[in-house]
C-alpha cells in the first residue's frame, strides 16, 4: 500500500512550517527533514522566496528566513513577533502580538504569598 500523494501547496506549506520552525532555510536540511531530493528542496526554497518567507540564494549559506513562528499558537507570519526571555529558567519562547492568549506576559511573574 503506498502513501498517498501530497500536493504541491501541502508541501510548500509543510516546507514553510519547518524552516520557520527551525529559523534554517537550507535545501540540505530541507532534504532531510522532509525526505525529498535535493532538487525538489531548492524548488521549494525557491518557491518559498517568490513568496517572501525566506531570502534569495547566496551560493551554499544557508538563506535569510523571513518568517515567524509563535511557539503558543502556531501562527506564521512575517511580522508582530516578540521573543521572550526568562533567564532565571534559561528559557527563551517566540510569542506573536495577534493572539490574546500570546499577547499576555510570558512567562507569567510569580506572585509573593507572604
Amino acid at each position: 500500500m503506498t502513501a498517498p500523494a501530497t500536493t504541491r501547496a501541502e508541501e510548500c506549506d509543510r516546507a514553510l512550517h519547518l524552516v520557520a520552525s527551525r529559523q534554517l532555510a537550507a535545501a540540505s536540511s530541507l532534504q532531510r527533514w522532509m525526505g525529498i531530493g535535493f532538487l525538489r528542496a531548492t524548488e521549494l526554497l525557491d518557491e518559498l522566496h517568490r513568496k517572501g518567507w525566506v531570502g534569495p540564494a547566496d551560493g551554499s549559506k544557508s538563506r535569510t528566513v523571513h518568517a515567524r513562528r509563535c511557539e503558543q499558537c502556531g501562527r506564521i507570519g512575517r511580522r508582530g513577533f516578540r521573543h521572550l526571555r526568562d533567564d532565571e529558567h534559561g528559557i527563551s519562547i517566540t510569542v506573536c502580538s495577534h493572539n490574546a492568549a500570546c499577547r499576555k506576559r510570558w512567562p507569567k511573574p510569580q506572585h509573593d504569598d507572604a
